[in-house]
């Protein structure tokens, strides 16, 4: 299973991985920083990552199967040579005989079964009765054998290679949706990782206001302009807005080390420790969206629906086919010999060339087991097997409404939220400026101005949120749709 990439394909992921110890070996002389973009990371998921190259196996090996499926129609050529040597004590008498055979069988698609052997041998003997001596013999037999309950019908035999492919294209389509969920991943723990860093110079802004009150108030105290409260309540808030900071670098690692893990980048230990900068920012164009018509892309497009639907068919096919065991073993057989016999080793041949001595059988062979207690047994487990795909498909359509349902609900608060907390940032900033000139002029508290300021982390916070959370509002309506990869420019070969 091949996954090529537009533009990048596989030459361009080697040179990428090439490119990305460059990075790491600039990252190591440049305060350890490695800047990506968002499509060098689904580049190096798709090359590196585990789980991928995992479930890449798994229609390799259901191909495999597929082969071992069709090989059953495959035919089958047989030889054999023989020699002996008999001596009798009672009556003097000493027999040697050869022989050598060889014959073809081709299973027939309805379930049955041709061949055509071909043997010829030699015998010796001492005794007077025989009268050929050497005595040549030579025989070719046409032979057929066909069920005519159990087991007959092209497309009763036709079954297992049918399950064999479905099998196959579902662990495709299992690669597929694998290759959707860790994309996706990929996706939104990238746009975390630029709201983890955004989010850390909110806080450090924040920071910096609150020491500036404090500095500023150390000033005013000294001339007894602000009271000990004032300074209080600056070092507390320069306090509490440290451990903001600390709290949004943390965040910073957590998305780091997650995105090193789902692309599968680390070489080494100490490659852990490197910072990724990321070079790509949010983009929050509203995007419009018809519920139905997502709906009815989805159930289209998305791996897991169309996984089930495989399952349904299988089971189904599997229902026929223990309906057909309970059927009684009726086998119709036939032959046609052609046999030769002469003292001269090219004189059987010639007999049978003019088919002067024939033998042909027919006949119906008849076996039906007593109870059926396993056919029975086994019909009854594929019955209710079936029953539970069925109902699985119906839950997997049900839970694929509520994916697309969901994710467009998102979408479209996702704007919303955007717009509301712009506003609400800039009135956030409107006031904080506000409250500074009064506290300028003695007009306002620290308790005021600290409480503003963050006020306004906040609303800016909320804005990138907004901003983030949109994003991958998007990413998660196409996984909801089953389109990833059309998004990301990825063919998905089978």
């Amino acid at each position: 299973m091949l996954m090529h990439k537009i533009p990048v394909n596989i030459l361009l992921l080697a040179l990428l991985g090439i490119v990305f110890v460059a990075f790491y070996v600039n990252a190591e002389e440049s305060n350890q920083q490695v800047e990506l973009s968002l499509q060098d990371c689904i580049s190096l998921a798709l090359k590196s990552n585990l789980n991928i190259r995992i479930q890449n196996l798994n229609p390799q090996i259901q191909d495999s199967i597929l082969l071992m499926t069709k090989g059953r129609y495959d035919p089958s050529l047989s030889f054999n040579i023989n020699t002996s040597s008999s001596e009798g004590k009672s009556v003097s008498q000493k027999t040697n005989a050869q022989s050598f055979g060889f014959g073809i069988k081709d299973p027939i698609i309805t379930g049955g079964e041709y061949g055509i052997s071909l043997n010829s041998s030699r015998s010796d003997s001492d005794s007077i009765s025989q009268s050929l001596n050497p005595a040549y013999r030579s025989g070719t037999v046409f032979s057929i054998s066909q069920p005519l309950m159990e087991g007959f019908g092209i497309g009763l035999n036709r079954i297992p290679i049918i399950i064999a492919k479905n099998n196959k294209d579902i662990s495709t389509l299992r690669l597929k949706s694998q290759l959707i969920k860790n994309l996706t991943d990929v996706q939104n723990t990238y746009w975390e990782l630029v709201f983890a860093i955004e989010n850390l110079k909110v806080q450090e802004l924040a920071l910096k206001q609150a020491q500036d009150l404090l500095n500023l108030n150390i000033k005013l105290k000294e001339n007894d302009k602000a009271s000990l409260s004032d300074i209080l309540q600056a070092q507390s808030a320069v306090a509490s807005r440290e451990a903001d900071v600390l709290s949004a670098k943390d965040a910073i690692k957590d998305a780091e080390d997650k995105l090193k893990r789902i692309t599968n980048i680390i070489q080494d230990e100490s490659q852990w420790e490197i910072s990724i900068i990321p070079t790509d920012t949010p983009i929050s164009e509203e995007i419009s969206v018809d519920i139905q018509d997502s709906i009815a892309l989805a159930l289209e497009k998305r791996p897991e629906y169309l996984q089930a639907k495989l399952d349904v068919e299988n089971s189904d096919l599997t229902v026929k086919l223990a309906k057909n065991q309970k059927l009684p073993i009726i086998d119709l057989d036939g032959s046609l010999s052609l046999n030769g016999l002469g003292d001269k080793f090219s004189e059987p041949y010639s007999q049978v060339g003019k088919a002067e001595n024939r033998t042909w059988t027919a006949g119906i062979a008849l076996r039906m087991p007593l109870g059926g207690k396993s056919d029975n047994g086994y019909l009854k487990k594929s019955q209710l097997e079936k029953e539970q795909k069925l109902l699985a498909l119906k839950d997997q359509e049900q839970q694929v409404i509520a994916d697309v349902r969901s994710a467009v609900r998102q979408l479209d608060t996702g704007i919303k939220r955007i717009q509301a907390t712009t506003k609400a940032e800039e009135f956030a900033r409107q006031v904080l400026a506000t409250e500074e000139k009064k506290y300028s002029l003695g007009l306002s508290t620290s308790y005021n101005l600290l409480q503003f300021q963050a006020n306004l982390a906040t609303a800016t916070k909320n804005r990138l949120r907004a901003v983030i959370d949109y994003r991958k509002s998007v990413v998660n309506l196409y996984q909801s749709q089953g389109v990833t990869l059309d998004r990301l420019n990825i063919a998905f070969e089978e």
